[in-house]
């Protein structure tokens, strides 16, 4: 059911109608000078990539657009990791049944496996679940029952099972690091590094960030797991020690987690060129949200996240939901439902991920793009298919940026642009929130600026450019915008937008209607005066957005705004989410 939405406006400050002709002429004729500026080229650019579209039978609605080396490639892994496991399985199978099964025999039906989807690879190898093993010895090779149980005890010492990934993880932590204030000027800090594995196998590493002071083993302060946005790795929000919110939301007593896609970031060098948003979704992040409950003896956590990393938090969140929910997904055809339930955790599984979960906070998360709006939109599709075009396994996003930034000239062209923004046309930050750090972007391009594969910006475009909000890439087609109403009603959302931000413009905040939340608000934020106007309910069913003047993409992290206006709200929002938790007893966690 769809709650009425209450707007909170700024109190005796002008609103739409309210404006003199004087500042109606000036907004005029700044809408006049930005539709020249930005609109102009972006339809022109747009109208270039809709002929190369048609000459090409529509790439946007052909898939991943990736190069047919890319796709050999995919090929020989597949072959590669199904003569491993073959050879494996040809020895377990010969040791416990005294059977010879031809190992190429075996090769072609773990093919046929794979083709058929029931199982996958990762990286290079495939790992079984029981269930997948059991099914394979007696439905594909017909193996007496008798025998599965000493097979599936020698695949468990051989560990080809996904159970034994958890049951012989790696260590905890594998590195610790230690700064102390007399080296960073602000204080005392713990950077442990974690590595985890996917549910399909795939090792996934993160950090905890923690103030030594302000935490103890055990307490019931906060838990905050940080997640980036895209073309970006987690040192966005740990960029140095004047620019750090995870420092800063440290300080405070929190624990902070610091979350990195496979492929970026503390993950580099495991890069998968078909991973896809839906990857993160399934995967990358549920992988390291359960690794912290557990690990943490069940506490709880709140997502705080920018950009894509708010579509993957929240959609994550929405994703267990709807497997409480799939009874009610009459919107969906036969073959969604089909293929969604094969996605979607198990009922048990979905409920305890849920209770994981205190709060979701995302910062310039946007639901669509307004696509003539901005020329960064149709140039990023460009990039895309002439990364395609090139054969490139990745957007050299990372590349592009070390030119801008390092070779004379474009250097010192880079940071002029960007401390400019001539009728909107900065994607990244107003230079008024920057006026005392002028070399800001150039130090956040620097550290965190990362290539990202094809899959994952395609899908990132696609819904810029079907209009129709954000759909998996994979065969249930499912629009996550059109399924908000079955976000978890207990779970607090907190969303944030800046007025300058192209690349999440303010409009998304018209999906919070579609929220199930019994308290359901818009926030209009100017100036540090309407912070103390702003209330954030002790109810846990909430729904709250902040619309911030002034700021851009990066502002929502960085720069006068978020000092003044966004940091205070995000800690408030924190919180908020977390009030009442605490351990049942005492217990010892990490």
């Amino acid at each position: 059911m769809l709650r009425k939405r209450e707007i909170v406006r700024p109190a005796g400050k002008p609103v739409g109608g309210a404006e003199g002709p004087g500042a109606r002429l000036k907004s005029a004729g700044k809408r006049g000078l930005g539709f020249l500026v930005r609109g102009v080229p972006a339809r022109c650019v747009n109208a270039s990539y809709n002929a190369y579209s048609r000459i090409y039978k529509g790439q946007l609605r052909m898939g991943l657009p990736v190069s047919k080396k890319l796709l050999r490639s995919r090929e020989e892994i597949r072959n590669r990791s199904a003569a491993k496991l073959a050879l494996s399985l040809y020895h377990i199978f010969f040791h416990r049944t005294e059977t010879r099964i031809p190992r190429n025999e075996i090769k072609l039906v773990l093919l046929d496996e794979l083709d058929k989807g029931r199982i996958c690879p990762t990286e290079d190898v495939i790992f079984l679940s029981e269930e997948d093993l059991r099914r394979l010895a007696s439905a594909r090779f017909h193996i007496p029952s008798r025998d599965i149980h000493g097979i599936l005890a020698e695949a468990r010492r051989r560990r080809i099972l996904k159970e034994t990934l958890r049951e012989h993880r790696a260590p905890a932590y594998f590195e610790s690091e230690i700064e102390e204030s007399e080296e960073n000027g602000r204080g005392d800090y713990e950077i442990v590094h974690y590595r985890d594995y996917t549910d399909e196998g795939k090792s996934i590493g993160f950090r905890r960030l923690a103030s030594m002071e302000a935490v103890t083993s055990g307490d019931n302060r906060p838990s905050l797991v940080m997640v980036p946005g895209i073309g970006a790795n987690s040192d966005c929000y740990n960029l140095n020690n004047r620019h750090s919110v995870a420092k800063d939301l440290a300080d405070l007593g929190f624990w902070v987690y610091l979350f990195d896609p496979r492929g970026l970031g503390v993950n580099n060098g495991q890069f998968d060129p078909f991973l896809t948003i839906d990857t993160l979704i399934d995967y990358d992040l549920a992988a390291v949200s359960r690794f912290i409950f557990h690990r943490s003896r069940r506490k709880p956590m709140v997502l705080v996240s920018h950009s894509m990393g708010g579509i993957v938090a929240e959609f994550m969140v929405l994703n267990w939901s709807l497997r409480r929910n799939f009874d009610k997904l009459d919107m969906l055809t036969g073959l969604q439902r089909q293929r969604l339930d094969k996605i979607l955790p198990p009922l048990e599984e979905a409920n305890e991920c849920l209770s994981m979960i205190r709060g979701v906070i995302t910062l310039g998360a946007p639901k669509f793009f307004q696509k003539l709006t901005h020329p960064v939109f149709p140039y990023s599709l460009w990039l895309n298919h002439l990364s395609r075009i090139l054969r490139l396994r990745n957007i050299p996003l990372r590349e592009v940026i070390w030119l801008l930034t390092r070779v004379p000239g474009l250097r010192t062209g880079t940071k002029m642009a960007f401390n400019m923004n001539v009728a909107g046309l900065n994607p990244l930050i107003s230079p008024k929130n920057h006026k005392n750090d002028r070399g800001f972007i150039m130090d956040y391009l620097r550290a965190c600026g990362e290539s990202f594969p094809l899959g994952l910006g395609f899908q990132f475009l696609k819904a810029i450019y079907n209009g129709e909000g954000f759909k998996r890439m994979d065969e249930t087609r499912l629009n996550y915008s059109k399924l908000l109403s079955f976000f978890p009603e207990d779970i607090p959302l907190f969303r944030f937008w800046g007025t300058e931000d192209p690349l999440a413009p303010p409009d998304n905040a018209s999906f919070g209607e579609s929220y199930p939340h019994r308290i359901n608000q818009i926030h209009h934020i100017r100036d540090v005066g309407d912070l103390a106007r702003v209330e954030i309910s002790p109810e846990r069913s909430q729904a709250l957005d902040f619309v911030i003047e002034g700021a851009n993409h990066l502002d929502l992290l960085y720069g006068k705004a978020a000092e003044e206006l966004i940091h205070p709200l995000l800690v408030r929002a924190i919180r908020q989410s977390w009030a009442g938790w605490r351990y049942p007893k005492k217990r010892q966690a990490a």
